[in-house]
């Protein structure tokens, strides 16, 4: 099915609005008495390399920096292209910076894929999907990413969600533990030490790494959001900045990837035979 310049779907008081060409974007998520609910998306052109922030989009295969572009898998070393404003390093996979197509469309829900040829971005083929359902306040997403590849291939899978929260609505998650991060904000490859208190800062400018959690919430004037995911996306990412706060949940520790092998147990980077399927749901519902 071509993809359409925008897809609207609706249910009750939800209505979202997705780009497939700008990488699968979901780019308007709203309720119509409590207003945006993600950062609504004002650009007019699509910039792959210098994306919106705001909507949300999917991270296929990997997620967050990926040092050197390079990362050795079955004692192989992959060289991957830079993102050019952070060579010689790569960010969040290609996934979302490719043009997706319609697979299934309603009322109240669509769906996306992409078939992703293995090219200098990334060395494996893969299928990867989107689902969006919306419901009475609530919306559910799908993620699965499927093998192409003739031999077993690392994957990961996590959604990328800029909330339209300010600084003065109070966030919480009850993750466990929080890993030590590097300069860049990237997980050090230490193991994750224990939180003491479940606030989510009301600061600007940082990025924190969580994991063995089940729900955030996100408290608004009227209402709060609450995110909860099916357990392969073990892990969550934080990024706040004045006028949004990213809840990103992934199936993959932020740096895994291009930690030595003997480092990624644990870390949610999965080793997916050929054909083989790696997916999850996320949920976000409104509370009043």
């Amino acid at each position: 099915m071509p993809s359409p310049e925008t897809v609207a779907i609706a249910c009750g008081r939800l209505s979202a609005r997705l780009r497939p060409a700008w990488g699968g974007r979901m780019t308007h998520l709203r309720h119509s008495d409590y207003g945006d609910i993600l950062v609504p998306t004002t650009e007019q052109e699509f910039e792959p390399f210098n994306w919106p922030r705001a909507g949300a989009y999917p991270l296929f295969p990997y997620h967050n920096r990926l040092y050197g572009g390079s990362f050795v898998h079955a004692g192989i070393r992959h060289d991957l292209l830079p993102h050019p404003a952070l060579a010689p390093d790569a960010m969040h996979g290609p996934a979302h910076r490719r043009s997706w197509e319609i697979s299934d469309l309603s009322s109240d829900r669509v769906s996306l894929v992409l078939d992703y040829e293995a090219d200098g971005e990334w060395p494996f083929s893969f299928r990867a999907e989107q689902s969006f359902l919306l419901e009475d306040d609530s919306l559910t997403v799908e993620l699965s990413i499927t093998n192409f590849a003739n031999g077993p291939a690392p994957m990961s899978l996590g959604w990328h969600p800029y909330f339209a929260a300010g600084l003065g609505c109070d966030a919480r998650t009850d993750a466990k533990l929080q890993y030590p991060l590097d300069a860049q904000n990237v997980p050090t490859g230490q193991p994750g030490t224990p939180r003491p208190n479940p606030a989510i800062p009301a600061v600007t400018g940082y990025t924190l790494h969580f994991t063995d959690w089940s729900s955030a919430q996100v408290d608004f004037d009227r209402f709060s959001l609450r995110l909860e995911a099916h357990p392969v996306f073990g892990h969550l990412a934080v990024h706040r900045m004045e006028r949004y706060l990213c809840l990103e949940p992934v199936s993959m520790a932020a740096g895994a990837l291009g930690l030595p092998q003997a480092q990624r147990e644990g870390r949610g980077l999965a080793t997916v035979a050929p054909g083989a399927r790696l997916s999850g749901r996320i949920r976000l519902s409104i509370d009043l």
